[in-house]
């Protein structure tokens, strides 16, 4: 079954290592709209385990919503892992959080790579298409409201999805 929406995530788990911040949306696949979206900046936080517990309030904040959910995976590159050296990884940990919440609450979840969205879906095309505006300096907005990089991102992931994935789904296709 199709579900009619779809809760997007770019997450960061970073608390300790750097302060992250997570862009979300939700998107209604029967009107091809995006209906919501925000952040959760772990500054507002005062430890790593409410940063983390946000997340989980925002999907419990939704639950009235027939969605699935998709999320950008952590891939760790070759030409990025000397950055990585000590790090506690805190993003992984972060999704481990999410894919476990989203199985308890019985929601499908999808996780998707950077690389396939960020190439694919270009700020010019989620444009054309109407789902953000541009403006000559090249700023995002929506409906005249400024939209910050990572919830570009979540919206990246939920047209994705909705685009490719969606309709597999409902088929019973695995991809």
């Amino acid at each position: 079954m199709i579900a009619r929406y779809i809760l997007a995530l770019d997450p960061s788990g970073s608390y300790q290592e750097g302060k992250g911040t997570t862009g979300w949306c939700l998107f209604d696949q029967d009107t091809d709209k995006i209906i919501k979206w925000g952040v959760i900046k772990a500054e507002d936080y005062s430890c790593q385990f409410q940063y983390w517990d946000a997340h989980i309030r925002l999907i419990d904040s939704l639950a009235g919503f027939n969605m699935d959910i998709v999320i950008e995976d952590y891939l760790l590159y070759s030409d990025r892992a000397n950055n990585q050296i000590n790090s506690r990884l805190e993003t992984p940990q972060l999704l481990g959080i999410i894919k476990y919440e989203a199985y308890k609450r019985g929601l499908f979840i999808y996780i998707q790579p950077a690389m396939l969205v960020k190439k694919r879906w270009s700020n010019e095309t989620l444009a054309y298409k109407g789902y953000i505006q541009c403006d000559a300096r090249g700023r995002v907005s929506m409906g005249g409201i400024s939209v910050v990089a990572h919830v570009q991102d979540s919206i990246r992931h939920a047209i994705h999805y909705k685009t490719y994935v969606s309709k597999y789904k409902s088929k019973g296709v695995r991809r």
